[in-house]
């Protein structure tokens, strides 16, 4: 059995546990409403562009959003007023202060960006509607399609707001000096208030930061929540200005956009990946969650998520092609009892050929395909040949995915690796000894496949220890013992050593071989002396039958892999007796050759449709 959850999952109840016992800050006072809060409560969600969520603790306790609306609040007023109108009234510049300060440009009383309380002020003057209720009502709605529900609000927190709200008055009533706002000051402040005391949990914040992620479209519903030429303005002023005081820091050492909000929430947005929330209602002097700034430090930290950290993209294509070892198995030719013993073992050998550069979302993508197809597979083979780059945050999740798999008694191989040195030191570093063979041994997927089928057919006592007799043989197939006895007569026994040539490319093919014990490869000369192998022969297999067709040279090298023993059939002895029982016998096997071909012909059509999807 596979455990409950997957490698991320594992990660974030690991990261709840480790930050749980954090117990630095104070819960927010300066709203008489917000004291009530638990200072035990934490959660941390994520949510990929994909719809994939993941949570641990107490993700679904409600609070309130305060200062993170602010984010939503100005998307929704670039939507409804343009970007130009609503760059007269609410300037993008850091301001470098705390969120209450009462920051405006001299000379226009310009708010120095949305995220503070001035400018954000400003930003609920810029929403459509002519009255409270329909700006209200408008904002309500857009909340609604980020999160898939309907909303409600606070009213507790809303009048406790309220009625301590003076310093919010004395902001309103300068922008209102200065024509920022031009409506009924008080109806906008009460639509701010509210705004804040929105109810939300830590899902909630994930899948809004999710949507963003998404350019603008909630991954779950598939609803559009924002327009997506605007998605990026929200995001850059995220970036700069939505941790307050700390937002160069924050880009500093963390490197996602975010916002915060004083009751506790921290909402972090990885463009094309996910949305991260933490909720924890302790702050800082600053006004950030402490357990919120720290958890995503260290995700950031541990996947190297900085979003100015460079490498192109890769998601949804991320698996180049998959299969298992029954649709597609290895070079090796085996005997016939072992061939069809593989033709439904094979299913639990799983193969996913991996494409681009390799970063936290696309090794979430593998993560959650892959735990979903070892419900019913023994051995993953994970090919990289394609996969020029792998981002730290990807060998994060492979790691935890190798280590996940390996509590429920699977196997993963790495294929494709080998000149990914960095990448590999990284595997063997955090891997144990046991998890590491075969992980790395296999240089590609055909010795990948090879060597699950071997643990396959032991498993199933489907190996072959001892002599194949040539009744056996996959080419003797139908042969009489009459004729089965003719064609042993004029074969000659062959014995070879390990690493011995049976026979070389270039070689007049004047005769065809049966194993009868061992096995050999079939490789093609390459440069500088090497050897590329593209078949292996087990006992019970033949080769060199081509040359009976045509008679002429071999092909490649035939090279035995260990102690080996043939029956060699020379064409001419063949041909020379032209007795009916030899007739018989030059029939026989050239049907169950042609049979064989056919076979591999119909093999690799099905490969080459499976490959091309």
């Amino acid at each position: 059995m596979i455990p409950e959850g997957n490698a991320l999952q594992q990660y974030l109840n690991t990261l709840y546990r480790d930050y749980a016992a954090l117990d630095e800050g104070e819960v927010a006072s300066y709203i008489p409403e917000l004291t009530k809060a638990d200072p035990a409560w934490f959660g941390i969600a994520l949510v990929t562009v994909d719809g994939h969520v993941y949570q641990s603790g107490d993700t679904r306790q409600a609070f309130t959003i305060q200062s993170i609306s602010k984010a939503i609040t100005y998307g929704l007023a670039l939507d409804d007023s343009g970007i130009p109108s609503v760059l007269g009234k609410v300037d993008v510049e850091p301001s470098g202060e705390a969120f209450n300060e009462i920051s405006l440009e001299p000379g226009t009383g310009r708010p120095r960006n949305p995220m503070i309380n001035a400018g954000a002020i400003a930003t609920v003057a810029l929403i459509a509607g002519d009255t409270a209720d329909e700006k209200l009502a408008r904002m309500l709605k857009t909340y609604e399609r980020y999160l898939g529900r309907q909303v409600t609000i606070d009213e507790e927190v809303y009048r406790s707001e309220k009625s301590t709200g003076h310093r919010n008055r004395a902001i309103a009533y300068l922008l209102r000096n200065s024509n920022i706002i031009e409506k009924d000051t008080d109806e906008i402040l009460d639509v701010y208030f509210k705004q804040c005391s929105i109810l939300v949990d830590c899902r909630d914040l994930a899948l809004m930061g999710a949507t963003l992620a998404n350019d603008g479209v909630n991954p779950i519903t598939s609803v559009r929540a924002l327009t997506s030429p605007l998605v990026p303005k929200v995001l850059s002023v995220m970036n700069s200005c939505g941790m307050y005081d700390y937002s160069g820091a924050w880009v500093y050492e963390v490197g996602m956009p975010a916002k915060s909000g004083v009751g506790g929430g921290v909402m972090a947005v990885l463009p094309g990946q996910f949305g991260l929330a933490v909720f924890s209602p302790k702050l800082d002097v600053r006004g950030n969650s402490v357990r919120g700034i720290a958890a995503c430090k260290k995700i950031s930290s541990d996947f190297g998520l900085h979003v100015l950290q460079t490498g192109r993209m890769t998601t949804t294509s991320v698996i180049h092609v998959r299969y298992n070892a029954a649709q597609i198995p290895s070079k090796r030719s085996r005997a016939a009892i072992q061939t069809r013993a593989l033709s439904t073992l094979g299913e639990r050998v799983v193969v996913f050929e991996l494409a681009g550069d390799l970063v936290f979302s696309s090794a979430e993508i593998i993560v959650s395909e892959a735990m979903g197809a070892m419900d019913t597979a023994d051995f993953l083979i994970l090919d990289f040949r394609r996969a020029p780059r792998i981002a730290q945050g990807a060998v994060c999740l492979l790691v935890a995915l190798i280590q996940s798999l390996g509590q429920g008694g699977k196997t993963v191989l790495l294929t494709g690796i080998a000149d990914k040195f960095d990448v590999a030191r990284e595997i063997r570093r955090r891997v144990t000894a046991v998890e590491l063979e075969p992980l790395l041994g296999c240089e590609d997927v055909d010795h990948a496949l090879e060597w699950c089928e071997d643990r396959l057919l032991a498993d199933h006592a489907a190996t072959i220890s001892t002599e194949v007799p040539l009744a056996h043989q996959a080419f003797c197939e139908g042969f009489s013992p009459e004729e089965l006895a003719g064609l042993e007569v004029i074969m000659e026994r062959r014995d070879y050593a390990p690493g011995a040539a049976v026979c070389r490319e270039g070689e007049v093919a004047e005769s065809i071989f049966f194993i009868l014990r061992g096995q050999v490869s079939v490789n093609i000369p390459l440069e500088h002396r090497r050897a590329g192998r593209i078949s292996m022969l087990s006992a019970g297999s033949a080769f060199g039958e081509m040359a009976l067709f045509d008679q002429g040279v071999r092909t490649a090298d035939i090279i035995a892999d260990g102690p080996v023993t043939c029956l060699e059939l020379d064409f001419a002895r063949l041909e020379a007796d032209s007795s009916p029982l030899h007739a018989r016998i030059r029939y026989q096997l050239v049907r169950n050759i042609a049979r064989g071909l056919s076979r591999k012909l119909r093999q690799l059509t099905g490969e080459v449709r499976l490959l091309r999807r």
